[in-house]
This record gives structure tokens, C-alpha cells and sequence, in this order.
């Protein structure tokens, strides 16, 4: 069949709505064959098999491989621990909060994390600026919910403690986990246990003073 005006290889005629879908299609194809064989590995043939596409596609929208993986940087999808707002007391509720959240932005994100880690261990310059600036992101967030609760050095030795406890925790899980830190993320016993940990190394408002 003839391809209509606008029309390319595989993909349909040129209204945003479509040309959107189709480059989201393209990215978690890659994001998915990234994750699971990694970058070297997986071929533009691949990919375009993956989303049901030609290789033309992906070049329509992608002009190297490359230039997929830095699209992939760009989309950290999901929730934001960044909506909750500090509060004067750290209540077991408020840090069960924070645990959570960020447990919730790992579990939609976790491909895009194990791939950034392997990237960066690989020696992506990118992958590893990228890595810490999400670090440095999520470290200015917590800081400000304990330095609404505590001291300037309480507020710092918390923000560590949690920083390393939450890091060690999850980024083992995600190398360990692959496919299924998403669900593990979003496990009741996974998250208990992790806020369990949090309140060994985080103080806590006494509940005298959290009125």
C-alpha cells in the first residue's frame, strides 16, 4: 500500500496525538531491551521489532541509538516525594510518608534507575552526572522535612542516615531485583521493613511534642 502524505515507514499520518504515541511506544521498547540486555547489546532492529515498527521509525524520531538513551534521562515518570510538605514535628506517620514516596517514585522508575546505574558502572559520563543529581535532588528534600523538625545538625546527620540507609537498601534491590523491584517496591513487608530501619536512625518528635 501506498504511504499516505505524512506517513513514514510503519508509522501513521503526522497528528501529534500519533506521532506522541508511537515515540512512547519506541521508548519503552528501549527502555525495556536497555534494562534487560543492555545498552551495547541491543540493536535499533531490535527495538523497532520490539514496538512493531521499522528501522526507519526509529530513526524518524531517534537519529542514533544514543540519542534514545538520552530521551530515557529525560522521562522520570511518577510520583514526586517533592508534593509533601515538611512539617514541624517528624511523627512516625510523617517518616512513614517519606519512606513510602520514595519508594513509590523508585517503583515507577526502577528501569530507568538499573539502567542509569549500569550505565554509569560502565562508565557513561552522563549516566553518572545524572545519577547524581537525582541523589543531590532527593538529599535537598528530605533535608528540608527534618530541618523543619530538628536542629541544623540533627537535620544533617537524619538527612545522612536516611540518605545511606535508603540508598543501600534499594539500589541492592534493584540490581538483585531486575524486573521486579517495581513490585517489590510495592510490597507491604518490603515497605515495612524499610520503615522499620528509618526509625532506628531517624529521631523521632516525642509524642508529648507532636500536638
Amino acid at each position: 500500500m501506498k504511504a499516505q502524505p505524512g506517513e513514514i515507514d510503519g508509522l501513521p499520518p503526522h497528528p501529534h496525538r500519533g506521532r506522541d504515541e508511537t515515540r512512547s511506544r519506541i521508548l519503552r521498547a528501549a527502555l525495556e531491551l536497555f534494562a534487560r540486555d543492555g545498552f551495547d547489546t541491543t540493536t535499533v532492529k531490535s527495538i523497532a521489532a520490539r514496538c512493531g515498527v521499522t528501522d526507519a521509525a526509529i530513526f524518524y524520531y531517534f537519529p542514533s541509538k544514543r540519542h534514545l538513551l538520552d530521551a530515557l534521562w529525560q522521562v522520570p515518570a511518577g510520583r514526586n516525594i517533592r508534593a509533601l510538605q515538611p512539617a514541624a514535628q517528624m511523627t512516625e506517620e510523617h517518616l512513614r510518608e517519606l519512606t513510602d514516596e520514595t519508594l513509590n517514585f523508585i517503583a515507577d522508575n526502577h528501569e530507568v534507575m538499573r539502567l542509569m546505574s549500569c550505565e554509569a558502572l560502565a562508565g557513561d559520563d552522563t549516566a553518572s552526572a545524572l545519577q547524581q543529581e537525582s541523589r543531590a535532588v532527593w538529599r535537598r528534600t528530605i533535608h528540608a522535612h527534618f530541618t523543619a523538625a530538628f536542629d541544623a545538625d540533627t537535620a544533617d546527620v537524619a538527612t545522612d542516615a536516611l540518605h545511606a540507609l535508603i540508598h543501600g537498601v534499594t539500589m541492592r534491590a534493584i540490581m538483585e531485583s531486575g524486573d521486579g523491584m517495581g513490585g517489590l517496591c510495592r510490597h507491604p513487608g518490603f515497605r515495612d521493613r524499610l520503615f522499620q530501619r528509618a526509625r532506628l536512625v531517624v529521631p523521632l518528635t516525642p509524642p508529648n511534642c507532636a500536638s
